[in-house]
């Protein structure tokens, strides 16, 4: 694991088999403890596991909610597999393997940056019973991308401006019956025009003064999330400082951290209704 972080409250952990090796997922459980299945899937982003979604779902955890967390094969050593050797659709197919363990329960699916593209699979999959989806700085990519492998195929389907634009992910939200809550660094989702770069592609690694900042996620994305969802529909939280790397921020703001992760638990188990901040 990239982080070897003690939970505020007991943790369990089992493993799933797939066609030729195994990965691990762990339940954090809720205030009461209970091993029972919880009702929230979170999905970490490329070359992390579960653990890197610790600076946040462990203040979930203490503030009582509970949450499955699952590792993806080719982004750690969990699976003896080369980023290379799977790619977006492998990581569907176990996403959705492990939430089916939820079934009915799953209600609020979670992912940061590739995660996010996997949540909103997973939500569209899971549709009759998500109704809170919660995205990290979320990627979004072409069809034409889940089929290819890591490294340059996957480069190069996902570099092509604006071919994010026809994901079924778009349609899925626009028929969403629930609510978005989407966090965001102030420094990602920026437009690559602003730094000589093309439209609908990522500004990518930039120097902002005397810091160098991630913006990895394009503006357009952000957009086109945005205006597919009717505005009470989605909450939009703008973490000040921050680039790409969330769960870096978040460690090194752990009262801001305990900030968000409240406002994630009124946003879960709330039926309020949210407009654009």
């Amino acid at each position: 694991m990239q982080f070897d972080e003690a939970p505020p409250g007991p943790e369990f952990f089992f493993s799933q088999n797939f066609a030729g090796y195994q990965l691990e997922a762990r339940v954090l459980s809720g205030s009461d403890g209970e091993v029972s299945m919880p009702k929230v899937l979170a999905i970490h982003g490329a070359r992390s596991d579960y653990s890197r979604l610790n600076a946040i779902l462990h203040p979930l955890q203490a503030l009582g909610v509970a949450s499955l967390s699952v590792n993806l094969s080719g982004h750690n050593p969990c699976a003896d597999i080369a980023l290379e050797k799977t790619s977006l659709t492998h990581n569907l197919q176990e996403a959705l393997q492990f939430a089916g363990h939820l079934g009915a329960e799953l209600n609020t699916v979670i992912g940061h940056s590739l995660g996010g593209a996997l949540a909103l699979k997973v939500a569209q999959a899971h549709r009759a019973s998500v109704r809170r989806i919660v995205l990290f700085c979320p990627a979004l990519y072409a069809e034409a991308a889940w089929q290819q492998p890591f490294e340059p195929p996957f480069k190069s389907a996902i570099s092509v401006p604006y071919s994010f634009l026809d994901s079924p992910s778009l349609d899925f939200l626009r028929t969403f019956e629930g609510e978005v809550l989407l966090v965001i660094g102030e420094y990602d989702g920026l437009r690559a025009t602003a730094f000589g770069g093309i439209a609908g592609t990522s500004a990518g690694t930039q120097q902002l003064g005397a810091r160098m900042i991630n913006s990895a996620i394009p503006h357009e994305v952000i957009e086109a999330i945005e205006k597919s969802l009717a505005p009470h529909q989605l909450k939009k939280i703008v973490l000040p400082d921050c680039d790409h790397a969330v769960s870096t921020w978040l460690r090194e703001n752990p009262l801001r951290a305990a900030e968000l992760a409240n406002e994630i638990t009124q946003f879960i188990n709330a039926g309020n209704r949210f407009q654009v901040s």
